[in-house]
Parts: C-alpha cells; sequence; structure tokens
C-alpha cells in the first residue's frame, strides 16, 4: 500500500475512494476538482510518425489542458446533435485524441463506441453499424475505408451517420460562448458509458457494453495499491481504444502519475520509449513485450525500471525472464536487482484483469500459473460442462463472480445469457487449480484439441515449445488426424524474429520439442511448421494469435505433401 510520497496526497485519495458518485463516466471531473497540481504536464504523446520523436523534450498535457480539450469536444458534439445515451464512435491511431473525446463524449452522458484502429476495415465499418453509432469522429483514411464499405448494398447503417475528421475538429472546435448546461452528465449506476469491442481470436468481435459502476469497480481499492510515488513513471503501449488502455490512462490521471501514451505500439517503438522517457513501469499486450529487445536498452533506462505489467492472456516464461533480469525492485527498504513482471489474465468480457502473478528473477514456476484471483472476485470456480464444481487438479471451465463483468453484449443479448452458469460468468477459458490455491490457465475453450485419447489443451505444449525453440512466437492448434476421422492431433507453429533463417531445421526442432513435452508428461506434437514471416502465424487487433485462421490453413497438415519448413512425425506421414 502506497500511503506516503505519492503524486496525489493520502487525502486526495481519500476524497475520490469515498466518492460513491465517482464512476466510470465522470472519473476525469472528480479528478480536476480535487487535485491542486491542474497545471503539471501529465500525459506525454509523441508523434511516432516523425523519425525523430524520441529525441528532444516533449511538451505534456495537464489536467487544465484535458478540461478545456474536452469542452470544445463536448460543445461540438452537443451542437451536432449528441446528447446523453446516444452512440458515438471514435475510429483514430492517436491515443491521446481519443482518450479526449472519450472524456468528452461521456461527461454528455453518451456512450463513446472506440475500435481499433488496426481492425480490418470491414469489420470496423461493420462493428460501428452494429453498435448503432449516429456520429464518427476519427482518421481521414479511416472514415473513408468506412464510407466505402457502407456504400455496398446492405450494408449501409440503418440511418445516416454524420463523419467528421478527428484533426479537423481538433482544430476548428470552439469553445462554447457560455457555460455548457448540466455538465458534466450526472450518471445512474447503470447508466451505459462505452463499448469496447472484444479481440476476435474466436470469431466476429463482440460488443460487450460498460457501465459507469461496472467499468469503475476495482479502480478504489487501486487507489492505495497502484504504483503512484512521486518517482513514478508510467509507460502505456496498451491499444489505447481498447477497455484496458481507458481503464489505466483513468488511473494515471486519478493518481497524477506522469504518463507517456505509445501509439501503434510494437517491441522496438516500446524499447526507444523506454529509453527516451525512462518509466518505472511499463504497461503491454504479452506480444508487444514479448518483442522487446532487452539488448536495445540502455542501462540507464533500465535501471529506472522495477515493474512490466502484461495482461489479457498470460505471457510466456520465454518472455518473462529477460524482461525480469532488468531493473531494480524494492522490497521494503531493500534494493534488489531485477525487476517484476506482473502477469494478469482478463478479457473485454471481465471488465479487468482478475487474475495476477508477479514472477521475479528468482521464481521457477511458470507453466501458465496466473496465480490466484483477485480482490475484486468475488468467487472463482472450476466446472465441467453441466456447471457442476470440479475437485482441484481437474481441468474445466473458468468461472467467476465479480460486479466487474460486463453486464452484456449490445449486439447480442443470448450471448451474455448463454455466458452464466449457476450465477457464474463462464470466461470462455480452460484452467486448473491446484491444492494450494494457485490456478493455471490452459486453453480457451474454442481452442482445446479433441485427440483420440481426449482432449489436450494447448496452452502448456506452447510453453514448451517456446522455451525449447526460442522462438518469438508459437501457437499449437488442431489438425485433423488421418488415422481417426473426426479426430484431431496437435501442431505448432513458430516463428523466430529474423525469420525462418539459421535455425534448427523443423526435423529437429519437432524431435526436441516432443522429448521436451515427452519429460514434462504432455501430449507430442504431430507436426511442426516455422512460418517464413507473421503472415504464417497471424495476429488480431490486440496480437493475439488468429487460430481459427491457423486451424484452417493446417487442417490436412498431417495428410497432404510436406511444404518447406514443416516436420511430421513418422507415423503421420501420408503414405505413397
Amino acid at each position: 500500500m502506497n500511503l506516503l510520497g505519492t503524486h496525489r496526497t493520502v487525502t486526495q485519495r481519500l476524497r475520490l475512494a469515498t466518492d460513491r458518485q465517482l464512476g466510470a463516466g465522470d472519473f476525469f471531473w472528480h479528478t480536476w476538482r480535487t487535485a491542486r497540481d491542474r497545471d503539471r504536464p501529465i500525459l506525454f504523446h509523441p508523434d511516432t510518425t516523425s523519425p525523430t520523436w524520441d529525441e528532444g523534450e516533449m511538451p505534456g498535457v495537464s489536467l487544465n489542458d484535458i478540461r478545456v480539450t474536452a469542452i470544445r469536444y463536448a460543445h461540438w458534439y452537443r451542437t451536432h446533435g449528441v446528447r446523453p445515451a446516444a452512440h458515438v464512435g471514435v475510429f483514430t491511431r492517436d491515443g491521446l485524441l481519443g482518450l479526449l473525446h472519450h472524456i468528452a463524449i461521456t461527461s454528455l452522458g453518451a456512450v463513446a463506441v472506440h475500435c481499433n484502429p488496426v481492425m480490418a476495415i470491414d469489420t470496423a465499418a461493420e462493428y460501428f453499424r452494429r453498435t448503432k453509432a449516429t456520429v464518427l469522429v476519427g482518421d481521414a483514411d479511416l472514415l473513408a475505408g468506412c464510407a466505402a464499405s457502407w456504400s455496398v448494398p446492405d450494408a449501409a447503417p440503418d440511418r445516416p451517420l454524420l463523419t467528421e475528421d478527428i484533426v479537423r475538429l481538433d482544430e476548428t472546435a470552439p469553445l462554447p460562448p457560455a457555460p455548457l448546461t448540466a455538465f458534466p452528465y450526472r450518471h445512474q449506476p447503470d447508466d451505459l458509458v462505452m463499448i469496447s469491442h472484444s479481440s476476435g481470436t474466436t470469431g466476429r468481435p463482440k460488443a460487450p457494453v460498460f457501465t459507469h459502476r461496472s467499468f469503475f469497480n476495482g479502480k478504489r481499492e487501486r487507489l492505495w495499491t497502484f504504483p503512484s510515488l512521486r518517482s513514478d513513471r508510467m509507460l502505456t503501449a496498451l491499444p489505447h481504444s481498447h477497455s484496458a488502455g481507458i481503464s489505466y490512462l483513468s488511473m494515471a490521471l486519478m493518481l497524477g502519475i506522469p504518463t507517456l501514451l505509445l501509439d501503434g505500439a510494437d517491441g522496438a517503438s516500446t524499447a526507444r520509449a523506454v529509453n527516451w522517457f525512462h518509466p518505472t513501469f511499463v504497461l503491454g499486450f504479452p506480444l508487444t513485450l514479448a518483442e522487446i529487445d532487452p539488448t536495445r536498452i540502455t542501462p540507464e533506462a533500465a535501471r529506472n525500471i522495477h515493474t512490466w505489467n502484461g495482461m489479457g492472456d498470460a505471457s510466456h516464461e520465454r518472455h518473462i525472464r529477460p524482461l525480469t533480469a532488468l531493473g531494480t525492485r524494492r522490497d521494503g527498504n531493500k534494493a534488489l536487482a531485477g525487476s517484476a513482471y506482473v502477469d494478469g489474465l482478463g478479457s473485454s468480457e471481465m471488465g479487468m484483469v482478475l487474475f495476477r502473478q508477479v514472477f521475479t528473477p528468482q521464481s521457477a514456476r511458470f507453466g501458465r500459473l496466473i496465480g490466484r484471483p483477485i480482490k475484486a472476485v468475488q468467487d472463482a470456480a472450476v466446472l465441467d460442462e453441466q456447471g457442476r464444481p470440479l475437485p482441484d487438479g481437474e481441468a474445466g471451465l473458468l468461472a467467476v463472480r465479480t460486479p466487474s463483468i460486463t453486464p452484456g453484449y449490445w449486439d447480442d443479448p443470448d450471448l451474455g445469457k448463454e455466458s452464466v452458469r449457476n450465477g457464474y460468468f463462464l470466461t470462455g477459458d480452460v484452467v486448473r487449480r491446484e491444492g494450494d490455491g494457485q490456478w493455471y490457465h490452459l486453453d480457451r475453450t474454442p481452442d482445446v484439441i479433441r485427440t483420440a485419447d481426449g482432449p489436450v489443451y494447448s496452452l502448456p505444449l506452447e510453453e514448451v515449445v517456446l522455451l525449447t525453440t526460442q522462438a518469438l512466437d508459437a501457437a499449437v492448434v488442431a489438425v485433423d488426424d488421418p488415422e481417426a476421422p473426426g479426430a484431431q492431433r496437435p501442431a505448432a507453429v513458430v516463428l523466430y524474429a529474423d525469420g525462418p533463417g539459421p535455425h534448427d531445421a523443423p526435423e529437429e526442432l519437432l524431435e526436441h520439442c516432443n522429448q521436451a513435452l515427452a519429460a514434462r508428461g504432455l501430449a507430442p506434437l504431430s507436426a511442426l511448421v516455422v512460418a517464413p514471416d507473421r503472415g504464417g502465424l497471424p495476429v488480431g487487433p490486440t496480437g493475439k494469435v488468429l487460430k481459427r485462421q491457423l486451424r484452417t490453413a493446417h487442417q490436412d497438415l498431417l495428410s497432404r505433401p510436406a511444404a518447406e519448413g514443416t516436420a511430421r512425425r513418422a507415423q503421420h506421414l501420408p503414405t505413397a
């Protein structure tokens, strides 16, 4: 718990924590009224389109700057007919503009509908149509792409949708001639404030909804536990259109933490940002953190880091250990070599990270360990297909009870009902709880491999494959079993950061992986494919591997002629 020496005083945090009106829809205005450093730069946002973005000084944005901009935007929206409960789409690569529009939209009682700018344009256009956006602000090229998609017969929105270039709006939106009335809007607990799509790795991106109360659950407690000493600086490499990106930026503003928002982050740009900004903790989805080359981080910058925060899917040991070798963390008054990696399992539907595990250079237990549920989780259980609790040590469906869970999906209320079993929300994950209370993440339910000998869970196999091959990324997926019609076998696809290159031959990699899997009592791989590039191991907007695409591409892998970069176990070689 952080009490003294923090950016916000104990009194200020206590005022926020005890304010029962405070929620996701009006967090900024409560923060602005509470803060006494409203002119201090707090958000830093480099223009990463410039090749020299990490050189020289970078001006920051203060709470007062945010207030004035949010009022300008809100006036523009109200002038263009936006009223409480209206849906306003935000589609931009600019993380700072996206946040400012989010604050302005929710301050009017309207609903911010966010879309990741790397979403396929036709999918994004369908998403805004499906979520009933009446106004859409965004980058000019993204708006043009949506317009082209809507021009196809039967693809247009149900009613005319006003679009506006987000840069032009910023340049031209004036301050109102008089204070806005009924502003900021006074939310009720169940008022909808945001729609932010899921990753779309298992199909069409879902549209979970977030309310004033549900999206704020868990944040009051974190006012006391989130890193916020006056020495702390945060770098967020999360997609800022994602619910996680919005959530952590709201924490940074409430706690007064100097924060760098990095757009379109990959490992290389994140390393550059670390060297320029000298953060003490870094946030990102697992793939972004996995792509960081620790040798590209200067000793001076590395010395400041005490924590890496990975979230969404659990991270792999192969990616955690190189990062925890950097930096310095503290245990009370004692400085310890190496940083911590806080690994969190969560999803858009969960509303926040619900399981948390801290790894350090001394950690010996990995294997997709996700730790224990956080305090916001009222109950967590492992259930069978009928919704009955399973004993420790058995694999089953992850079920949770927590107020942070999405109230449902905007366009598919039946899907939300299907996700509830005996009062629990089914997250779509397969897990195992051990007798000591530790939990392990085994798979996503659509990705379980149904072999003739029973289910095989892909994530523990991926852990071994990554450690054995030292690849950048890997996925284990189901392919058809030619010896058992209707059954499947596991196959791995691996991707190296420098391409196929001078690594072991696929046959040797497969043999080494199967030896390592056998040593751990895990099922063997029937095949291994070395992807020539990222196209051979595709990922979605949040960096999650699109396993459904891999299953389609490699469905007949064990029965078709072997391609270059592919190895198969002898018993799965096709006969002449």
